[in-house]
């Protein structure tokens, strides 16, 4: 293994690595201002009143969910900037989440003494990042800010835990570290992994079990916290509840191993994104084979590198962590969905780049990287560009999921706002075709043939 070129001095990386962030996002995602709200937008902002008036969002946090999530919907509706407003506040969440991809990249390659003279390498890692495709969803598409802020929260947990760690700052360990992570359960409940990330990054940066726990008890006593709090919240509880009817748990297991199995093929070959994809809903455990045996293969890949390449255990085992577990326990309705990829796709962002450094020569790994960078680039503003419009968005779903009922509907319905009547009828019948008893497409299509359009509700 080679050196990369090395910065000249920590400064000026860091002052680069803000201004080349900040540059690729903007390039990347300057159409998406001019992207209108989509699909559940309206349900979760447009016509939800909770989030039009900061008095509405204070009578809501007795009885809702995700209340800094709700929070940050109220300020830019306040604002009054229209979907500008809540692209541009997207953004720069997601600047927010490179900028912490890059800072925790820098402490876990100074981790590995066969990585420090690869001290350019979190650049390129948090670049990767932020120009990544399979991000779409979470910075494009406002409702998948839930991924993207929550995200923002758990990164900065998890760099405040390895900074107090260094520092032996209790400030960091059981102050910052656990408000970030109540934060982070404030924007989406996911973020109950936490505590077991910090345990991760503990034996893949060869820390102890011993001084792990005496430095984590804070943020382990959040969640049983939180553990309670949800199993005791009426709103939390009717949302398990209604999980819960979903599928059993032998179905479930074969459902989520083959949900995690396509997020990963969609990160790793970004070619195919879809907003709605359909997957299917299995209902005995070992009806997914193939499924089973890529997850295992994957443990064992994890295993296999613990010693010698600790970053693809760490990547491969964080991406596990993030779609496995609660999902095995809590089936969802839509099996799987690409903004779920959002927080895993720092680790394996820097474990493909380590590689790539590692393997090759210097010169030859800045062209790869810079390839894969460009590569990236272009993948985000095509798939950029399939938002711009209602009627955009679910024609390309349609061709990617052309089975899914709910998927025509969606395109119907977009046809219906623009006056497409002919062409929104064709999809309510195919929508009908596909699922008989598909009722918003049962009630659209009696709407329009009522010519009562434009007093119907949002998919």
């Amino acid at each position: 293994m080679s050196p990369l070129r090395k910065p000249s001095s920590r400064t000026d990386l860091e002052l680069r690595a803000v201004g080349w962030l900040a540059l690729a996002i903007a390039l990347a995602y300057a159409i998406t201002l001019t992207t209108p709200f989509q699909f559940d937008d309206y349900n979760v902002i447009v016509y939800q009143e909770g989030v039009h008036s900061w008095q509405a969002w204070l009578a809501g946090l007795g009885h809702g969910i995700r209340a800094l999530l709700k929070a940050s919907y109220t300020l830019d509706w306040t604002l009054g900037c229209g979907a500008v407003g809540f692209h541009l506040s997207n953004l720069l969440i997601h600047l927010s989440a490179s900028w912490l991809v890059f800072l925790l990249s820098r402490h876990f390659i100074a981790q590995h003494a066969r990585l420090r003279d690869l001290a350019s390498l979190p650049l390129l890692i948090a670049l990767l990042f932020a120009l990544h495709p399979a991000n779409t969803e979470a910075v494009t598409y406002i409702s998948g800010r839930s991924a993207a802020l929550m995200s923002v929260f758990y990164l900065g947990g998890l760099l405040a835990y390895v900074r107090g760690s260094s520092h032996a700052s209790r400030i960091h360990l059981h102050l910052l570290t656990p408000l970030c992570f109540a934060l982070a359960l404030l924007s989406k409940e996911t973020a109950v992994t936490f505590p077991f990330a910090l345990l991760l990054w503990e034996i893949c940066t060869q820390g102890s079990w011993r001084s792990a726990l005496s430095k984590q008890w804070s943020s382990w006593m959040l969640l049983l916290v939180a553990a309670v709090f949800f199993l005791f919240s009426d709103s939390y509880q009717s949302q398990m509840l209604n999980s819960a009817n979903f599928n059993d748990l032998g179905g479930n297991v074969s459902t989520q191993l083959a949900g995690a199995v396509w997020l990963f093929k969609q990160w790793a070959l970004p070619l195919w994104l879809n907003i709605d994809p359909d997957l299917p809903v299995y209902r005995k455990v070992l009806e997914a084979p193939l499924a089973l045996l890529a997850v295992l293969s994957l443990l064992a890949a994890s295993w296999r590198f613990r010693s010698s390449r600790p970053w693809i255990t760490f990547a491969l085992a964080w991406a596990l962590l993030q779609w496995l577990p609660l999902y095995l326990l809590l089936p969802r309705l839509d099996v799987a969905n690409e903004r779920q990829i959002y927080l895993a796709c720092w680790p394996l962002c820097m474990a493909a780049v380590i590689e790539l450094a590692f393997v090759l020569k210097p010169a030859q790994a800045r062209y790869a990287i810079t390839a894969l960078l460009l590569a990236c680039a272009l993948l985000t503003i095509q798939r950029n560009q399939d938002y711009r419009s209602e009627i955009a968005l679910w024609e390309d779903t349609v061709q990617k999921s052309p089975n899914k009922a709910r998927v025509h509907n969606n395109l119907g319905h977009a046809y219906l706002l623009a006056g497409r009547n002919d062409e929104a009828r064709r999809e309510f019948v195919l929508a009908l075709t596909i699922d008989p008893q598909q009722a918003e497409a049962l009630a659209n299509l009696q709407r329009l043939a009522n010519k009562k359009a434009g007093a119907m509700p949002r998919p």
